[in-house]
């Protein structure tokens, strides 16, 4: 009787903590909370926030897990918080080590590991024995007291959270990155975005980058419908906000797009790869310098680009298929905007490449490869012009 009042007491805590509210993102590890001091030993992209509200910065060495540090104040609702970092990178001195785990078929138990699936995290439910946290169709991690696959979680967190990696068991690996996260080259053309995926992560709030460069290592990033759900309705939040000239690079956004990627006061995207376009793959939300290369995106109803702001942007490199356009100025507006795009190619656009309402506009295409995309130039501008494009 005992045992079965313990196994529904722990059934009942594991769906309680499904829909919780969390400390830290999905796939983090929390080091340290408001105003303690925590360490990393590389430039590792640390979240601080509470209840599934939170701020990004990157840092390297001893910092305060507080306001000052990170700028804002994600949550001001919550007066403890807590600084985290990605589960399979980034050390700190918050967070055990985890060592290279030797090959096992043992199933879970207290005092062992558990077996879990290439998409999932290790957890441990009250320090006493590991379950997996399974992909749950892009709403977040949920708890699973089964788990399948050849992975094995191992190696207990010093603070009893999320296990720092999952060992499989069929050859020998320890925690952090895994190595098929690619470069920023492109595509083997030269063209596109080169990332296999690595694993899933569900998010449920915008990922901000508000410094340095945050590093997807190539997983695919499954936002939930707490964003929006990927169709064309205005309003939606982005997956991703890039800020203050900081650098995103080796991502997979899912199949919910969302409202892409938004950039304020100008940054960069390297090596992104849109498996859906939602209402637009990324907007330039104010002033600033915008650089996207290695890009593919595909299936969006409208824009892939929209421009809401004064801007020079430059896009190289890039695969883009069945949009309404490539490129879109907000409409009636007429502030002045730059725009080059050099080395894609860009198929079935159901209305053109660029599209503008300003005088102040100048687009320029080159070396690219077009094929059922319309016209090139579209509205009013003060140049727009193309060179060297063929058809594919």
């Amino acid at each position: 009787m005992f045992r079965r009042i313990l196994v529904g007491t722990l059934l009942v805590g594991l769906t309680a903590n499904a829909f919780a509210a969390k400390n830290r993102p999905d796939g983090y590890t929390t080091i340290c909370k408001t105003d303690q001091t925590c360490t990393v030993s590389q430039s590792t992209n640390v979240a601080f926030g509470a209840a599934d509200l939170f701020v990004y910065k990157v840092l390297s060495g001893s910092f305060v897990c507080n306001t000052a540090t990170f700028g804002s104040d994600p949550n001001p609702a919550k007066s403890v918080k807590e600084c985290s970092i990605p589960s399979n990178g980034g050390s700190s001195s918050g967070s055990s080590s985890t060592s290279s785990t030797s090959s096992t078929s043992s199933s879970s138990s207290s005092s062992g590991s558990g077996s879990c699936s290439a998409t999932s995290q290790c957890d441990w439910y009250g320090g006493l024995w590991p379950i997996c946290q399974n992909q749950n169709d892009g709403w977040g991690w949920e708890n699973s007291a089964s788990c399948i696959g050849s992975n094995t979680c191992s190696s207990q967190s010093g603070n009893g959270g999320i296990i720092d990696a999952c060992s499989s068991s069929s050859s020998s690996s320890s925690g952090g990155s895994s190595s098929s996260s690619s470069s920023s080259s492109g595509g083997s053309s030269g063209k596109g975005a080169s990332c296999s995926s690595t694993g899933s992560q569900g998010i449920s709030s915008t990922i901000r980058v508000t410094s340095g460069t945050y590093d997807g290592n190539c997983k695919t990033f499954n936002p939930s419908g707490a964003l929006g759900d990927g169709s064309q309705s205005e309003g939606q939040d982005p997956a991703f906000r890039v800020e203050n000239g900081a650098t995103l690079k080796n991502v997979i956004i899912g199949n919910n797009g969302v409202d892409g990627i938004h950039f304020y006061n100008g940054g960069t995207i390297d090596n992104i790869r849109w498996t859906n376009v939602g209402e637009d793959a990324f907007t330039v939300k104010s002033e600033g310098n915008v650089t996207a290369r290695n890009l593919e995106g595909y299936d969006g109803e409208d824009k892939f680009i929209q421009v809401n702001a004064v801007t020079n942007l430059s896009v190289s490199n890039c695969i883009v298929d069945n949009m309404g356009k490539f490129l879109r100025q907000n409409g009636g507006k007429t502030f002045t905007m730059s725009v080059t795009v050099d080395n894609c190619d860009i198929s079935n656009m159901k209305e053109g490449i660029f599209r503008s309402d300003s005088p102040n506009a100048s687009a320029r295409i080159t070396n690219s490869r077009i094929r059922n995309a319309g016209d090139v130039c579209i509205g009013s501008w003060k140049s727009c012009t193309s060179s060297n494009l063929s058809s594919f």
